[in-house]
């Protein structure tokens, strides 16, 4: 073979069943001596499939090995350095012919023969870094692939068998007991990143299709994924002018929005038949500047409220005022609100009226901006007064607000005002709403508060919060009876 041309090495492709491989091989001038020199890393740039490069290999060391067993010990074609490894094909034949047999008879995953280095370091039983542990996965996975006989997709029982026999075999690489999934994980990624590049491969190309990959694919920047989700909303935002129907709905939203006298009914008719495309749109995360624009009367706490109850089945408007109703006296009465200044201009402002309905007003207006500070939560997420707003999530902005003439609260997402209502119960309504209805995470600082309202909205006991009831015995809450 060390004397073959590049002819004769393709031809003995084509006897191999590697004739894919021809062109490549002769691009590239491979002859037979250049053939006995290929190393790991150059059969896996000259060659694509995984199983050609295992399949090659394998011919190379066959012929390497018989060619080692033919010489005399001692002969001028080999080196003294040679002749203490006479005993190498004996003793691969033995593991091979034991390999066979066990996958033949039991089915089970006997280990190949690692290269030197890997086997002198799992005989010194040292922990291997990150360049031996890709140097073993990569030599399983090939392994693995030419026991496949080419195929990229092992099950997940022959994953299990491989690391299974490698942890048995050498249990000093089970790390802190996790080894299995660790290098069961390592395996899964070698392949899918042996798989990624391949555009000739039918099996390959056939599940790319399947679970939605393109030809070619490649990893992606940060800057390819945005430009992609940007893609995404134009798409979308096309699919829906593309719809005539759709498209009208749209028009004649957006008209009647800037009307003074509104068509309630036909306004509800409308948005009710754009549901369906509305939600997708939220779901999948198109800018909510893009879906007002759109669908503006989502800014109006009526349409909000609708959309909330068809979504949850729930009028968020009753239960708000329920709840403010209900715990008023006994949030304005816990100790950590007495010297909230809040709680103080409202004891002022009470002793100026008589009125029942304007002092359960004013009482049902402090609970509502005392709740966050009642659990401990932070209030600049939940309510602004004469500051500018800073916060991106939905947050209530409140001028005059023990003022039942010029009281107002305005809502904001995005820092942008979404809409202005007169009464604290529209107002507090409105910011549990915009949550669900926009599909917004809470923020983290002001979860206890939203946690309590909720329970109490949905009428449920979440046990994720149960930190909700302990801070109602702390502050000395109670559930009223119903």
């Amino acid at each position: 073979m060390e004397t073959w041309s590049v002819d004769q090495v393709c031809s003995w492709l084509v006897e191999n069943n590697l004739g894919e491989l021809v062109h490549r091989f002769q691009e590239e001038e491979v002859s037979g001596a250049a053939l006995l020199a290929l190393n790991d890393r150059m059969v896996q740039q000259l060659v694509k499939k995984i199983g050609h490069q295992a399949v090659l290999m394998d011919l190379i060391d066959k012929y390497k090995q018989n060619s080692q067993g033919l010489k005399c010990p001692g002969s001028p074609g080999e080196p003294a350095r040679m002749m203490p490894a006479r005993a190498a094909p004996e003793r691969n034949a033995k593991h091979v012919l034991a390999r066979d047999k066990a996958l033949q008879w039991t089915r089970s995953y006997v280990l190949p023969e690692f290269p030197y280095d890997v086997k002198c370091m799992l005989a010194e039983q040292k922990c291997p870094d990150h360049s031996m542990r890709i140097r073993i996965i990569e030599f399983l996975q090939a392994d693995m692939t030419k026991y496949l006989n080419g195929s990229l997709y092992p099950s997940t029982q022959l994953y299990n068998d491989v690391v299974n026999s490698l942890l048995q075999t050498h249990p000093f690489l089970d790390e802190d007991g996790c080894g299995f999934f660790l290098w069961k994980r390592a395996l899964k990624d070698r392949f899918k990143y042996v798989r990624r590049p391949i555009e000739d491969d039918e099996q390959v190309m056939r599940n790319k299709c399947k679970f939605g990959h393109r030809r070619g694919q490649r990893r992606k920047s940060l800057t390819d994924l945005r430009c992609d989700e940007i893609q995404i909303v134009q798409i979308k935002e096309e699919a829906v002018c593309l719809d005539a129907e759709m498209d009208e709905h749209i028009n004649w939203l957006q008209q009647e929005y800037v009307k003074t006298e509104k068509n309630w009914r036909e306004i509800d008719n409308r948005m009710s038949q754009t549901l369906e495309i509305r939600r997708k749109l939220i779901d999948s995360r198109t800018p909510r500047k893009d879906i007002l624009k759109m669908f503006p009367f989502l800014k109006c706490p009526y349409q909000m409220f609708k959309e909330f109850q068809l979504l949850t089945r729930t009028d968020i408007y009753k239960k708000t005022r329920h709840i403010l109703e209900s715990y008023s006296e006994n949030i304005l009465t816990s100790f950590s609100v007495v010297d909230n200044p809040i709680n103080i201009a409202l004891r002022e402002k009470m002793n100026q009226y008589t009125d029942e309905d304007m002092l359960k007003y004013m009482k049902m207006t402090a609970t509502c901006l005392l709740l966050p500070d009642v659990f401990g939560d932070d209030p600049s997420l939940f309510v602004v007064m004469n500051e500018k707003v800073q916060v991106s999530t939905p947050v209530l902005e409140v001028k005059n607000p023990f003022n039942i003439n010029v009281c107002e609260f305005s809502l904001y997402l995005e820092k942008e005002r979404l809409t202005k209502v007169d009464d604290c119960v529209t107002a507090l309504a409105a910011l549990i709403a915009a949550f669900h209805v926009f599909r917004i995470k809470c923020p983290r600082r002001l979860s206890q508060t939203l946690n309590f309202l909720e329970t109490l909205i949905f009428d449920m006991h979440n046990p994720y919060f149960s930190s909700v009831k302990e801070k109602e015995k702390k502050v000395g809450l109670r559930h009223p009876v119903i």
